[in-house]
């Protein structure tokens, strides 16, 4: 083919080449980035997973140590009141119920 050489040579042809090859590897550089992004999304997300679970994990222990603690402190109110003869086993009138969650959450909070 005679006019094969002249394509090979024209300026413009080789420049079109050059573009085109630079939007194939463009393309290529895409893919690439995009399937390395969607690694990183699943890595992330497992990871996010992961620091859900353990900070559930530690509300749940706190929560029940703040239970055992309530529950210490209503023993100990219990056994306060029996020992001071304030009539064991008789029901808390609703001042000294208030009361006494006043002193639970003060001891809670640090406040006491």
């Amino acid at each position: 083919m005679p006019g094969q050489p002249e394509q090979q040579s024209d300026p413009v042809v080789a420049a079109i080449e050059r573009v085109l090859k630079t939007e194939r590897e463009g393309v290529e550089m895409l893919r690439r980035s995009t399937g390395e992004a969607q690694r990183l999304l699943t890595d992330t997300r497992t990871q996010a997973a992961a620091l859900a679970r353990r900070a559930d994990r530690c509300i749940a222990k706190l929560h029940t140590g703040y239970l055992q603690k309530i529950e210490r402190e209503i023993r100990d109110l219990t056994a306060s009141a029996e020992a001071a003869g304030d009539g064991a086993g008789e029901s808390y009138d609703t001042a000294t119920l208030a009361e006494a969650a006043r002193r639970v959450a003060a001891k809670l909070t640090g406040d006491a």
